[in-house]
């Protein structure tokens, strides 16, 4: 047998574990900054409470304990997040609640080589406020992160579930045609999509429309364009949330580039306004994503607007990587060597308070 870890994880060397340190406190410290609190939930959740909050479309890992639970491990954190805020942290003199995390996540894929089943998210959950102040401080927020971490060309597009649903809810009562239109969009299946769109299944005019919709990304224009598209139909729910939120970061973001796109759609169906993506070039699969979910907390008890993103450090890793960002020098600065060992240590310690990185060198 060859002892090698199981498909989709792997080891983490020194080179690559420090850079990831190190983009980690980048990261925390504009969390930091902008006053969110860290906190940490398990890694292994009940299954059915899960669900309580979002269908898991991402297949988890799932077992049995002990006590005959069917247990999980998190696909993400947003759900882990809800719950513990409507079990532990429901003292609504405390909100607005701004929290942060950066967990591994795990997720059961296919055999296809390559594929990973574990990953690293850093992220913010903004709980307790709703409105295009709160969307456009979490967007606000995921550009300096990025950035913070020496990303320089990276896209964020940004759009509203709002239209689809509305689009999907009225042009057919099939639910396994809606089903596939929210799969096609998800995984950006123009093929799939215009199929779906002519399969007969849905009424002409709204079927047109939601593969009109698909193809509606650029900058603020886009938003007239698609509010001109849907208006006949009554289907430009979210539009004028989605402006004022463009608009106002927009305004207040450097670097990184701000686009509309209205064919964003995430794999968890718990989002109800904006969703976003964030890309780079030459990494297929997105940096970030994130958007509003007013309605995940009611499923554990609370009623509450909140809305949130994550990062995931595979996909930044790639993209820092081909923007020819370099991970830090990580060996020692200094190695300090004495017959005495008394000796050898104080010179050591000397040198660490001033923030030097010394290694022991043995006696002489």
């Amino acid at each position: 047998m060859i002892p090698k870890a199981p498909r989709g994880f792997r080891d983490v060397l020194p080179t690559e574990a420090a850079w990831r340190m190190s983009i980690r406190e980048a990261i925390n410290e504009r969390f930091k900054l902008w006053g969110y609190l860290p906190v940490e939930t398990p890694a292994v959740e009940l299954l059915d409470v899960l669900e309580l909050g979002g269908s898991l479309t991402d297949m988890p890992f799932r077992f049995f304990d002990s006590d005959n639970n069917l247990l999980v491990l998190r696909p993400d954190v947003t759900l882990p997040v809800a719950r513990m805020t409507a079990l532990r942290m429901n003292k609504r003199e405390n909100w607005p609640l701004r929290l942060c995390y950066a967990q591994h996540v795990f997720t059961e894929n296919d055999s296809t080589y390559g594929q990973d089943r574990q990953a690293m998210q850093a992220g913010v959950e903004f709980i307790g406020e709703g409105g295009t102040v709160a969307d456009a401080e979490v967007l606000c927020l995921l550009f300096e992160s990025l950035q913070a971490t020496g990303l320089t060309d990276f896209t964020v597009a940004l759009g509203t579930v709002n239209v689809l649903n509305a689009l999907v809810a009225e042009a057919s009562d099939d639910e396994a045609w809606r089903a596939q239109v929210f799969k096609a969009f998800h995984e950006s299946d123009r093929v799939a999509i215009e199929r779906l769109a002519q399969d007969g299944r849905a009424k002409p005019v709204y079927a047109k429309v939601v593969r009109e919709l698909a193809r509606i990304r650029g900058g603020e224009e886009a938003i007239e364009a698609c509010r001109e598209l849907v208006a006949p139909l009554g289907c430009e729910d979210g539009l004028d949330e989605l402006q004022r939120t463009y608009e106002l970061v927009d305004a207040n973001v450097e670097g990184g580039k701000l686009m509309v796109d209205f064919s964003i759609i995430s794999s968890f169906n718990y989002y109800t306004g904006m969703v976003f993506k964030a890309f780079a070039p030459e990494v297929p699969a997105a940096l970030a994503s994130g958007g509003r979910y007013d309605h995940t907390l009611e499923s554990f008890g609370v009623s509450a607007p909140a809305a949130g993103f994550a990062i995931v450090f595979e996909q930044l890793m790639q993209a820092l990587e081909a923007q020819d960002v370099r991970p830090p020098h990580i060996g020692p600065e200094q190695i300090v060597f004495d017959e005495d060992p008394k000796v050898m240590f104080a010179k050591a310690r000397a040198l660490r308070e001033q923030g030097k990185r010394v290694v022991l060198g043995g006696e002489r």
